[in-house]
C-alpha cells in the first residue's frame, strides 16, 4: 500500500473547507431575503365593525392608527374632537376606534362626535383580555400609529393632537 504523500492530503482538506466555507456563504447570502419580509406588529386582535364585519389586525395593510377608548371617558371624548377637527392631516391613515364597551355605546360616540360617516375612520369592537393580552394595562385614550405593519408611535393618555400628527 502506498502512503499519500502529506502535501497532497493538506491540499485535500484545504479545498475541502473551502467547499464547506462557500456553502456558508450561501446561506449567510439567502437571510437578506428573510429581512426584507414585512413586519407585523399588529396585535392579535379580531376588530367587529359597526358594519358587522368582522376583520383581523394582523390583516391590515397600509397606514392605521388604533385609538383604544371608552364611550364615556372624558379624555377620549376630547381626543375625538381634537381628532374630527384635524382630520384632513390624517387622510393617508385609517383611523380604527376600538373599545370593549357595547356596540350601541361605540356607535352612539361615532355619531355624537361626527366621526361615523367619515372614509377613513372605523369604529370596532374587541375584547378586553385581547388589548391587555397585547397592550398590557393602558389608560384611555391610548393611540398606536402603524405603518406598512410596523409600530411608529404610542400615546397612553389624552394627547395633543398635534403630537399625534407629528408622529405619523
Amino acid at each position: 500500500m502506498q502512503k499519500i504523500p502529506f502535501v497532497f492530503l493538506v491540499l485535500l482538506c484545504t479545498g475541502l473547507s473551502a467547499c464547506s466555507s462557500e456553502k456558508k456563504e450561501e446561506s449567510k447570502e439567502a437571510r437578506p431575503s428573510e429581512a426584507r419580509q414585512q413586519r407585523n406588529e399588529y396585535p392579535d386582535l379580531v376588530l367587529k365593525l359597526t358594519d358587522g364585519q368582522d376583520i383581523s389586525a394582523k390583516q391590515l395593510t397600509g397606514n392605521n392608527v388604533f385609538i383604544l377608548f371608552f364611550p364615556d371617558c372624558d379624555h377620549c371624548q376630547e381626543e375625538a374632537v381634537s381628532i374630527e377637527q384635524r382630520l384632513e392631516d390624517f387622510k393617508n391613515y385609517t383611523l380604527y376606534f376600538i373599545s370593549s364597551a357595547p356596540m350601541v355605546q361605540i356607535t352612539s360616540f361615532a355619531k355624537t362626535f361626527q366621526l361615523h360617516n367619515k372614509d377613513n375612520v372605523k369604529f370596532a369592537w374587541t375584547t378586553t383580555e385581547g388589548v391587555l393580552n397585547h397592550y398590557g394595562a393602558v389608560s384611555t385614550p391610548s393611540i398606536y400609529i402603524y405603518s406598512n405593519g410596523e409600530l411608529k408611535g404610542s400615546f397612553n393618555g389624552q394627547t395633543d393632537v398635534g403630537n399625534i400628527i407629528k408622529a405619523l
